[in-house]
């Protein structure tokens, strides 16, 4: 009796979780077949955009960065499908968006002034911010007015607002400057408790990269370059403020380093101690703002603010207006955003063969006549990186000019891929250098130890097996990875030299590894000019003999056609990162960390990646 009834709830058992799984399945072949019909809208909504724009005669031009700034869009198709199931948006901002809308907007006599709305400002880098911020003083000298408003402000938000006119922020708001510093975690005695070894090789005093595995705490050497570069930017940020803004010398520095007292004398109110201190002109709430808003436009009857339209919308209007070129000539622009890493491109980071292919299609197409490549990148693979080199060098050599634009950081593998252009191009706060070059191999033969796990085998020579994971590194092993880490460096700094037209030895003194503001680069000859994207086409096209209007700016990207998006979709995998739950990708890693994620991809195990993310970020929510 106890048998077959022991055998029923197994039955019972088996048939409840095979209906389970057959549950599971037909749902996802429902969503999956949803997702497939969902991709042409996506596409058309995509490409295409939403209804018509009319753009009316005396509007103001709200000029609304939301999310994070990027170079070029990273969403791709999955979750462009995600976003229209759960009407969850991840927002970004191109940068060259928001710059042509303000550069388009300053000769059309419909704007009558732009409203910089700020409130929505996510992640973004100096150099972006340097961007942005020369877009608004161009924008002025017009002759029109710019307007600020957030209801507080935020260190990058504040970059912005003080280039405008008039800064408006709320009663309750606040201008919370903290100025620049670098923070990361160190593992090595976590590392040494779970017996894991991280067996690190590298050339250059201050490649600091690999420390968080090797110490518990940052070396010296890399606490006083590293000290350099921020002092150079919090000064760049400093004087741009100050000059935005026309206060006194220090003004900036007196606000940030007196806060804590400041707001116990006024006991607490921080917007009072941004109007007092001269960074805001006035205090207003929503409303106040938006009637200051309508006497100089009028009011909106749709929705009752001032009359208005956002700059995307206007953008896509303005561009649309252009006339056509007066020739069938071409300067591409070509963006490598994000850890550079060998074989197929993941999201957040740029692959080298796919670069590697984009430069060659401008090399092989005849209408191409220069190429701007706009490199906002800390590095990654060397092989990835010199696969883009190569294609960069052999560009150059079939006579098209290439210009390099450095964006918020160009260093290491950034600063690989940079080096063989006729002119290269950064933002005083532009972070580059960091020429040097690692290898990382960790083992975990201790660990798999301690819980009776043991790797013994043979081989028919000493490095059979050598560089397995599950096996302590020898002599033989180590001298190998070493001399292959001196190897390339001594090739990087050679490349350098011959590229930038500098001795060796001069190369390895400012090389090391060391990071460098844009501002200290074109000093020390890293650099050729100071400068935002805009100059960096101007020079590109005066590089190539053409004069404005002869030619037209392309964006030379992989293909977005529906075939593709179709291949990505279907190349989904259960449990693909780009399901995840959102406070999944908040949660506080570090860099390092996620770069471990996705970046090691060298097939040599052999890294120019550069660790120089500022943890202040200015823009940082």
């Amino acid at each position: 009796m106890a048998s077959r009834d022991s055998a029923k709830r197994g039955s019972f058992i088996g048939r409840f979780f095979r209906g389970i799984w057959r549950t599971l399945t037909v749902t996802y072949a429902v969503v999956s077949i949803a997702m497939l019909l969902l991709v042409p809208l996506v596409l058309y909504m995509t490409l295409f955009g939403g209804p018509a724009v009319t753009v009316e005669q005396d509007v103001a031009l709200v000029w609304a960065p939301a999310g994070d700034l990027v170079e070029q869009r990273t969403r791709n198709v999955q979750e462009a499908l995600v976003e229209q199931v759960t009407a969850e948006r991840r927002h970004e901002s191109v940068v060259r968006d928001l710059v042509d809308s303000l550069d388009h907007a300053a000769g059309d006599d419909r704007i009558a002034f732009a409203f910089l709305k700020l409130d929505e400002l996510g992640g973004a880098s100096t150099g972006q911010l340097q961007d942005l911020a020369a877009a608004i003083r161009r924008f002025k000298e017009s002759g029109k007015e710019v307007v600020a408003w957030a209801p507080a402000y935020n260190q990058g938000a504040y970059y912005l607002a003080a280039q405008a006119d008039t800064v408006y922020l709320d009663p309750l708001g606040q201008v919370f400057l903290q100025g620049f510093g670098l923070y990361r975690q160190y593992f090595k005695d976590a590392l040494d408790k779970l017996g894991v070894e991280i067996n690190v090789f590298r050339v250059g005093e201050y490649k600091s990269f690999v420390e968080p595995f090797t110490r518990n705490d940052m070396s010296p050497e890399a606490r006083a370059a590293n000290r350099a570069w921020l002092e150079s930017l919090w000064q760049t940020y400093r004087e741009g403020v100050t000059a935005g803004r026309e206060l006194e010398a220090g003004a900036v520095t007196r606000y940030v380093e007196g806060y804590g007292d400041t707001l116990t004398r006024l006991a607490g109110d921080a917007a009072r101690a941004a109007l007092n201190a001269g960074l805001v002109d006035k205090l207003a709430t929503v409303e106040e703002m938006r009637a200051d808003m309508r006497e100089k436009v009028g009011r909106d009857p749709k929705h009752g603010s001032f009359r208005q339209i956002f700059h995307g919308d206007y953008l896509r209007v303005a561009r649309s207006e252009q006339p056509a070129p007066r020739t069938d000539s071409r300067i591409g622009l070509i963006v490598v955003e994000g850890p550079i890493v060998e074989g197929r491109a993941v999201s957040g980071a740029a692959s080298g063969e796919n670069i590697a292919r984009l430069v060659s299609k401008v090399r092989r197409d005849d209408h191409m006549a220069a190429l701007v490549l706009r490199v906002n990148s800390p590095g990654g693979s060397v092989y990835a990186s010199e696969r883009i080199r190569r294609e960069i060098a052999m560009l150059r050599e079939s006579g098209k000019p290439v210009i390099v634009s450095m964006a918020g950081v160009a260093a290491s593998g950034g600063y690989w891929i940079s080096m063989n252009a006729d002119q290269i191009w950064a933002q005083p706060a532009t972070i580059t250098g960091s020429i040097g070059v690692f290898g990382l191999v960790p083992t975990f033969a201790r660990p798999l130890e301690k819980i009776g796990v043991h790797t013994d085998g043979l081989g028919t020579t000493p490095l059979s097996g050598a560089f397995q994971a599950t096996k302590p590194l020898d002599d033989t092993a180590r001298r190998i990875l070493q001399s292959g880490v001196e190897h390339t460096y001594n090739r990087f700094i050679r490349e350098v030299a011959e590229a930038r037209g500098m001795g060796v030895e001069a190369v390895d003194r400012i090389a090391q590894g060391r990071v460098w503001s844009g501002a200290d680069a074109a000093r020390i000859g890293l650099v050729d000019k100071l400068g935002g994207l805009e100059r960096a086409m101007g020079a590109a096209a005066e590089a190539a003999g053409l004069q404005p209007g002869d030619y037209r700016l392309e964006v030379v990207r992989q293909a977005d056609d529906w075939r593709s998006a179709l291949l990505e979709l279907l190349s989904l995998e259960v449990g693909s990162l780009s399901w995840l739950p959102d406070w999944i990708a908040r949660l506080p890693l570090d860099s390092t960390v996620r770069w471990l994620g996705h970046g090691l991809s060298d097939p040599r195990d052999l890294y120019a990646h550069c660790f120089c993310e500022i943890g202040a970020v200015p823009g940082d929510r």
